[in-house]
């Protein structure tokens, strides 16, 4: 991660195109702010001094896209560029656009490579928790595609905590010249008090603790005490390809199941998972600092409630307290959209917190 006071760019992060590996290769940013034109007109200026990518595409954040719109052009010595148009309050969009780019370039050789910037346009719509754990989720998905990916974050637009947060998820952080965007370490040359690995001064005692600790297996009841205290987590779809999103659930401490709420309609993304395989993950995350987290994965199968399963399970009162899933939302018109309830059998329930828990 690099830690950048512009973080917010009119052009294609010069990093992507280093850190590509050989001639066949794509590029993929992340950004807000920013016309698909602009970006259009710049990547192709950028090209003419590079090795063009194989495909480009930009995946732009704007609060004016009432709809996620899909758009195409061309650069550099025959290069397509796609767009994706999507509005900052549709995380659900975001996580889309990514999985299209990844259905598309599976069968593909050669490196893809991402830049994650503008995230701080999604801080005015989404808690900083629900962030950690969609950008958790995407960084998964990238990876797990074998796509390199980095992210630019501008420190003076977070607190100290969402900072630290967002850093847990990179093995590196380091500080970028705005005006240059060279690389530099986040070791400070004034002071020496800084762990480049960490990007956060030595006096947090989150660098205090013993990071090197083995984590510890949960029991059964601090399982439970971590669902009934959760009301958001990721929820992976099986599949050829990675498809997940952050969702609301309600766990029944009883029964030990979990109770979801989704919308589909004809098309979407999570009806046609389902609809091959009902298995699915979901991932619940606790997380204070780098030395204090608690993680619980639950596997099982979903399966749609009836009316009466609804009321004879009183999943209504057990879904109540469960915060509202923003990133849930649709483009279309709610009246073809059907709502309805799912319960998650767990088939495998595991997990994990620091050894210095909270």
């Amino acid at each position: 991660m690099y830690l950048d006071q512009n973080a917010t760019s009119g052009h294609f992060c010069p990093f992507v195109f280093d850190e590509a590996d050989g001639t066949d290769y794509r590029v993929v940013q992340l950004t807000a702010g920013q016309s698909f034109t602009t970006l259009q007109q710049a990547l192709d200026t950028q090209l003419r001094d590079l090795q063009d990518p194989t495909e480009a595409a930009a995946v732009v954040l704007s609060p004016q896209a009432t709809e996620s719109a899909v758009l195409t052009a061309e650069v550099g010595d025959g290069t397509t560029l796609h767009g994706f148009r999507v509005n900052p309050e549709d995380l659900t969009g975001v996580s889309i656009a990514f999985s299209k780019l990844l259905r598309r370039w599976e069968q593909q050789t050669g490196s893809t490579e991402v830049c994650l910037r503008g995230v701080e346009s999604l801080f005015p719509y989404h808690d900083t928790d629900l962030l950690y754990r969609f950008l958790n989720t995407i960084l998964a998905t990238l990876m797990g595609a074998d796509a390199d990916v980095h992210m630019h974050l501008n420190p003076a637009a977070t607190d100290a905590r969402a900072q630290n947060l967002f850093q847990s998820l990179f093995t590196r952080v380091e500080r970028v010249d705005s005006s240059t965007e060279a690389r530099e370490t986040a070791e400070s040359a004034e002071s020496g008090d800084r762990d480049p690995d960490s990007g956060a001064k030595a006096a947090d005692p989150s660098l205090a603790a013993d990071l090197s600790a083995e984590p510890v297996t949960m029991s059964d009841a601090e399982i439970d005490a971590v669902l009934d205290n959760s009301s958001l987590g990721i929820l992976a779809f099986d599949g050829e390809s990675p498809y997940a999103i952050p969702m609301s659930f309600g766990y029944d401490t009883d029964r030990r199941d979990c109770y979801l709420q989704l919308g589909v309609f004809e098309g979407s993304e999570k009806l046609e998972r389902l609809q091959e395989s009902p298995t699915v993950s979901l991932v619940v995350m606790q997380y204070e600092r780098p030395d204090r987290w608690r993680s619980v994965i639950l596997t099982g199968e979903l399966s749609k409630l009836s009316a009466a399963e609804v009321d004879s399970r009183d999943v209504i009162s057990v879904f109540a307290n469960a915060k509202l899933a923003s990133v849930d939302v649709f483009s279309m018109d709610p009246a073809d959209v059907e709502f309805a309830w799912y319960r998650l059998d767990p088939s495998t329930m595991s997990g994990r917190k620091s050894n210095d828990s909270f």
